[in-house]
């Protein structure tokens, strides 16, 4: 009797261990706390399940945005992940300004939540265990610097048909990717010297807009001098950004693109602008 007990708790176990994921407990590194969490309890063939890199920061300290401005190191990830899957790209919350002495810098305090993609193969089997590991390189800044490192898992089941949510890191990135910054129709064209550049943006969610802190994040960290003010012009379609020139345009380079994020009025946008004329008004 005791026996056949003990089986059947083992079995109940065992069906549990396949209805929820498994991660590591969070890591504790310099100045910030990490996790790796999943959108889903788990994984479908042939799916696509986003799991997040969460960081906790300590009060005053600040990790980086993928360009990191004047100085400073963006987030890195490197993934160990089972065969045929495979991990796309960040999604980059939107970045903060972070002022220190003379120069600006871009990334995040407090927490901050970074959404990854992961591709799960048509042929995985309902059943068996994916096992997702993250070795995590972040720079942790205050009045210094100090690399921090991490070692993250997280092992979720393979299930046929719709995974359940996490009930608790589902919302959490669901939330992230909803407030990631996006393109949102808007049309922006850019004409770059040695002198600067200026950006014109335009579309139906500028209109009306009261341009309260606008602000544009570039992609390339060597596009503009990050610590120069941000000049803005207000037209009847958009905005008109008159930016100090980085290291590429005093070089003489003129870029293909100038590509990066815009926020105004509390919203972020993602920009693409392509060299032409600038809009007359």
């Amino acid at each position: 009797m005791v026996i056949r007990l003990f089986r059947l708790l083992a079995a109940v176990l065992a069906l549990a261990s396949l209805s929820a994921p498994a991660a590591a407990a969070p890591v504790k590194a310099l100045h910030l706390t990490a996790d790796l969490v999943a959108e889903t309890t788990s994984a479908a063939p042939g799916s696509t399940i986003w799991v997040a890199l969460t960081q906790t920061i300590d009060k005053g300290w600040h990790t980086y945005w993928r360009n990191p401005g004047d100085a400073g190191e963006a987030t890195k990830i490197a993934w160990t992940l089972p065969p045929g899957l495979k991990a796309g790209e960040i999604v980059w919350a939107t970045p903060r300004r972070l002022p220190v002495g003379p120069i600006m810098n871009y990334g995040y305090e407090d927490t901050v939540v970074l959404p990854v993609p992961i591709e799960v193969p048509a042929d995985a089997k309902p059943g068996e265990a994916l096992t997702l590991k993250a070795a995590v390189a972040f720079l942790v800044c205050a009045d210094v610097c100090v690399p921090a490192d991490a070692n993250l898992t997280l092992t979720l089941p393979v299930a046929a048909g719709t995974p359940a949510p996490d009930a608790k890191a589902g919302p959490l990135i669901a939330a992230a990717l909803a407030a990631a910054p996006k393109p949102q129709g808007l049309a922006a064209a850019f004409q770059a010297s040695a002198g600067g550049l200026k950006l014109a943006i335009t579309g139906a969610p500028l209109k009306g807009a009261a341009d309260q802190d606008a602000y544009f994040y570039p992609y390339d960290d060597k596009l503009i001098d990050h610590a120069k003010p941000q000049g803005v012009d207000r037209g009847p379609d958009g905005l008109t950004f008159t930016l100090a020139p980085g290291y590429e345009l005093t070089q003489g380079k003129a870029p293909g693109e100038a590509a990066g994020v815009l926020t105004v009025d509390g919203k972020a946008y993602e920009i693409h602008a392509a060299p032409g004329p600038l809009p007359a008004a």
